[in-house]
């Protein structure tokens, strides 16, 4: 069962250490218990431990608050064997919550468009304050050209 774990704000990795990127093609609101409810983003990252086990994180991003929500599963350093049938019960966390997913297939990316994809996701960095993220600058422009390009990969994959 995945549950949220207040003292993890972000996913600090590198692009190594990530073994598979999923992403929301849709922002649905959500209500999560002591926020507001809002709009939200979601993800799946799957990433490699040091040791050589695996760990599954299922992160929102609340698009109003700027804030991250990670959720982490009750078996947190997984086998090989294990991975796959943790990530299908995050991936059915997420859809639950109603959000439609889209694989980014991160390995098999080049190393620059691992690098911006990184970048551009939430999870992987400290949350911003939600006067940083208001005042970014054409924030909801960007957060359409975002829609637009999931859009895109959700349509070109029928």
């Amino acid at each position: 069962m995945f549950r949220p774990e207040e003292s993890i704000t972000h996913v600090p990795v590198t692009k190594e250490q990530v073994v598979a990127v999923v992403e929301s093609i849709n922002q649905p609101q959500v209500s999560i218990p002591g926020k507001s409810p809002q709009t939200v983003a979601g993800w799946l990252v799957g990433i490699r431990n040091a040791n050589g086990t695996f760990s599954i994180f299922v992160g929102l991003h609340l698009a109003k608050s700027g804030e991250n929500v990670i959720y982490l599963h009750d078996n947190r350093h997984i086998a090989v064997e294990a991975y796959r049938d943790l990530e299908v019960e995050g991936l059915h966390f997420l859809e639950s919550m109603g959000f439609m997913l889209d694989n980014l297939n991160f390995r098999n990316l080049a190393g620059p468009a691992q690098e911006e994809t990184m970048k551009r996701i939430p999870l992987f960095h400290p949350p911003r304050p939600p006067s940083a993220a208001s005042s970014a600058g054409g924030t909801s422009e960007k957060a359409a050209v975002g829609e637009g390009t999931a859009m895109a990969r959700f349509l070109a994959s029928f």
